[in-house]
């Protein structure tokens, strides 16, 4: 039976530059809450292609449970760890990071808690939209991404206020997802990097 981390260790075999293209577009808003001396913790880092970003511009830290991903990434400051369980002090970090994570584990608010728990001021998450058509089919139709079918800004919100954070904004953005938008196509959806009800990903600001 293949796991999510089996699931994973194919995705990035082959990764395409979407993934760059993907995070020049969130620049502008993680910006708001990460400076150069930044604390910054990435949880379900994977293959890195947040932590690399966010190593060239504060102190990072990329955490993940899957050996495979984690010697994708480039970075050195990184662990093998359960998201449900981080093994870190209270209030470690000043900004606490995650993308593509909660719609695959068994424990959202587990998560959410550590995440609070090692975070000094801020938590940052980024999940799929399922109001958007076409992320809707994509979480149908894959098994593993299936979780992501409850995954709507407002049920996110619910997540983090249930947990204690209180939201600094929350909106909906985008057309380019991170593995899958081929590269002839991002000059036409980088036009649609704007914040609206069906873009592709969910982004959630939160402090304590």
């Amino acid at each position: 039976m293949k796991t999510n981390i089996d699931y994973w260790g194919e995705i990035v075999k082959n990764q395409p530059l979407s993934y760059k293209k993907w995070f020049e577009g969130e620049k502008e808003y993680l910006n708001k809450t990460i400076s150069n001396n930044s604390k910054v913790l990435d949880v379900g880092c994977g293959n890195g292609y947040f932590t690399f970003y966010f190593d060239a511009i504060c102190d990072a830290r990329g955490v993940d449970y899957s050996e495979t991903m984690l010697a994708l990434n480039p970075v050195r400051n990184k662990q093998l760890m359960d998201a449900a369980d981080l093994h870190f002090n209270d209030d470690s970090f000043d900004v606490v990071f995650c993308h593509a994570l909660l719609h695959h584990v068994k424990n959202i608010d587990r998560v959410v808690f550590e995440m609070r728990r090692v975070s000094r001021k801020y938590i940052v998450i980024l999940e799929p939209n399922i109001l958007n058509p076409l992320m809707f089919l994509f979480s149908a139709l894959k098994k593993e991404e299936r979780g992501a079918l409850r995954f709507t800004l407002s049920y996110l919100r619910r997540i983090l206020k249930y947990n204690g954070l209180t939201l600094i904004a929350s909106f909906s953005y985008g057309m380019i997802v991170p593995n899958k938008t081929p590269l002839f196509l991002l000059p036409i959806v980088k036009r649609l990097g704007v914040r609206y009800p069906f873009g592709m990903t969910n982004f959630l600001i939160a402090h304590k």
